[in-house]
C-alpha cells in the first residue's frame, strides 16, 4: 500500500491591506446602494403626494369653474326669461285687443294662447339651455358621483400616507 503524502511547499502570501481595502470598497458600495434605495422609496412617496395635491387642486378648480359657469348661465337664463315674459305680455295684449268683444271668446283664446306660449316658452328655454351648454340633470348627477368617487379615493390615499408616515 502506498500512500501519497501531500506537502505544502509554499503558503500563498495574503496582502492584508489589499483585502481590507477591497472589503472597505465593498462596504462603501453597499452603503451607496442602500442610500439610493431609500432615496428611491422616498421619491416614490413624493410622487404620490404630488399626484394627490394635483387631484385636489384640479377638483377645486373644476368646482370653481363650474360655479362661475353656473353664474353666467343663471344670468343668461334670467335675461331669456325676461325676454320671454315681455313677448308673452305682448301676445296677451294682442289677444285681448283682438277678442275684446266677447268675454267667453277672449277667455278661450287666452287659454289656448297660454298653453301655446307655455309650450313655446318651454321649447325656447330648452333651446337656450342647449345653446348655453348647460348639462342635463343626469349629466350633473354623474359628474357629482365622479367627484365623490375621486374625493373618496383621495381621502384613502391621504389616510394611507398619513398612516405610513406615522
Amino acid at each position: 500500500m502506498s500512500s501519497k503524502v501531500m506537502t505544502i511547499d509554499a503558503v500563498p502570501s495574503v496582502d492584508i491591506e489589499k483585502v481590507q481595502a477591497r472589503a472597505a470598497s465593498g462596504v462603501q458600495e453597499i452603503s451607496k446602494t442602500g442610500r439610493r434605495l431609500v432615496l428611491a422609496y422616498v421619491g416614490a412617496w413624493g410622487f404620490v403626494y404630488d399626484r394627490a395635491v394635483n387631484v385636489v387642486g384640479g377638483t377645486q378648480k373644476l368646482f370653481a369653474d363650474a360655479e362661475k359657469r353656473g353664474e353666467r348661465m343663471e344670468t343668461a337664463l334670467s335675461k331669456a326669461m325676461n325676454r320671454f315674459e315681455r313677448q308673452a305680455d305682448r301676445h296677451i295684449d294682442t289677444f285681448q285687443d283682438q277678442f275684446s268683444g266677447g268675454a267667453e271668446q277672449v277667455t278661450r283664446s287666452l287659454s289656448e294662447a297660454g298653453e301655446t306660449l307655455e309650450v313655446r316658452l318651454e321649447k325656447q328655454v330648452e333651446r337656450v339651455l342647449v345653446n348655453l351648454g348647460i348639462p342635463t340633470r343626469d349629466r350633473l348627477e354623474r359628474l357629482n358621483q365622479e367627484i365623490d368617487r375621486l374625493n373618496a379615493k383621495l381621502d384613502e390615499e391621504l389616510a394611507r400616507q398619513h398612516s405610513a408616515d406615522a
